[in-house]
């Protein structure tokens, strides 16, 4: 097929942002072109391109703390991961609902509704995305009570931009050798 899609087009068949659609486009990340000022996407190419293992990885990052956020924005999208955040258990449920994460960092302590009970309704999704938490209170019975139900790993606050990146690629690694 020689189907010709807009970024519109292609971040609805993708299941992605536009504005990440322009900026893998821009970054050559993608097979693209223009027409005039507009970027257009053979949907044969991008298929091919999709075959090949470039889908670029999905996190969500769930924290009550914008600074935190922008820290793990900062350090995945210069590795070209997709970040979407959450500032609540809530938004994050209804955001993971509508979109296929590879992997979601959870804090544990947050207003409203904490890192536990938002992992248990993640599990009750049965969402395919590695979870993992993220706390600043290692010795907390909420920790221990988290980890019964399964994450993939812990992050301990505070952490810096280095320590985020090893992570995803740690785990990138691990779900392609599965």
């Amino acid at each position: 097929m020689n189907e010709i899609m807009t970024a519109q087009e292609l971040s609805a068949y993708l299941k992605i942002t536009t504005t990440t659609i322009y900026k893998l486009a821009q970054q050559g990340e993608i097979p693209s072109f223009k027409v005039g000022s507009e970027w257009r996407f053979k949907k044969e190419l991008v298929d091919r391109w999709l075959e090949k293992g470039h889908s670029p990885k999905k996190v969500l990052v769930v924290d009550d703390e914008p600074a935190i956020c922008e820290l793990y924005q900062r350090a995945l999208d210069r590795k070209k991961y997709l970040v979407d955040v959450a500032h609540s258990g809530k938004e994050a449920l209804r955001i993971a609902a509508q979109t296929p994460y590879d992997f979601i960092f959870l804090d544990l302590k947050m207003p409203e509704m904490n890192g536990v009970e938002t992992f248990k309704e993640i599990k009750k999704l049965a969402l395919r995305a590695m979870v993992v938490i993220v706390t600043a209170y290692p010795d907390s019975e909420m920790l221990s009570e988290a980890m019964r139900l399964g994450p993939l790993t812990v992050i301990m606050k505070p952490f810096d931009l280095n320590e985020i990146q090893q992570s995803v690629e740690s785990l990138v690694l691990m779900t392609s050798k599965a």
